[in-house]
């Protein structure tokens, strides 16, 4: 076996390094823990939203019964104080105050009903988004378990292929593999093909029978290149 031929072998594991490289930087298994964990954040963020609109609640029911004490005792006030006074005028004026509290309180006590109605709707939602949750982070934590191995078995397949390439690296010439480096880098789909025929196995292009008969008739030490392409060829 020439050197051409023991750079032929490097070439096909670059490719198959090439290959491994893209499957792992693509794991079907990466995109699903992708969208399991998107999915958990969206249900997350949901749940979040419901618990914040809880705690809003829960502050404006707060406010409305603070707000219902301060009235209640106002009223208690003016109806005390509504005893004590003997002008009609007087006894109108502490009247209509008192109507007006009893009125500002009965509304905050039926918007205090509306908000622990809702209160107690969002706590059921509440309830199913953490289920929902639970369940999604579940789905997510066997969808990253999956992802973990399939990346190992991946990287370990691209360490075992740099380690096959570097074992045979060893045996091709390193002006010929500086060279092929080169080359690689300006058609990083082949450096070095065979022919088949009269045909390049690089471009798929004839060689006549002359270039041929050139290229078998090269001296030790210099290595066939397809006139087309420029890549090495093994005869």
């Amino acid at each position: 076996m020439g050197a051409l031929d023991d750079l032929l072998s490097v070439q096909a594991t670059d490719i198959e390094i090439a290959q491994a490289t893209f499957q792992l930087n693509n794991l079907p298994e990466k995109a699903r823990a992708t969208a399991a964990e998107q999915a958990v954040r969206a249900a997350t963020s949901e749940r979040d939203a419901l618990v914040a609109r809880t705690t809003q609640l829960e502050s404006e029911i707060a406010e409305i019964e603070t707000r219902g004490e301060v009235l209640a005792r106002e009223i208690g006030r003016l109806e005390a104080q509504l005893k004590t006074v003997i002008a009609p005028r007087e006894a109108e004026a502490l009247q209509h105050e008192i109507a007006e509290r009893r009125t500002e309180r009965g509304s905050g006590d039926e918007r205090e009903l509306v908000a622990m109605e809702l209160l107690e709707e969002l706590g059921a939602q509440i309830a199913d988004a953490t289920r929902t949750v639970d369940e999604l982070s579940t789905t997510r934590d066997e969808a990253m378990r999956a992802y973990g191995v399939a990346r190992r078995d991946a990287e370990s397949r691209v360490s075992q292929l740099a380690e096959r390439r570097s074992a045979q690296g060893l045996v091709v010439p390193t002006s010929l593999m500086d060279v092929y480096e080169r080359k690689r880098r300006q058609r990083p789909d082949g450096a070095i093909a065979t022919l088949h025929g009269p045909t390049c196995g690089a471009c798929h292009l004839d060689l006549s029978t002359t270039e041929i008969a050139a290229l078998r008739s090269l001296g030790e030490g210099e290595h066939p290149e397809c006139p087309h392409c420029g890549c090495f060829i093994v005869i």
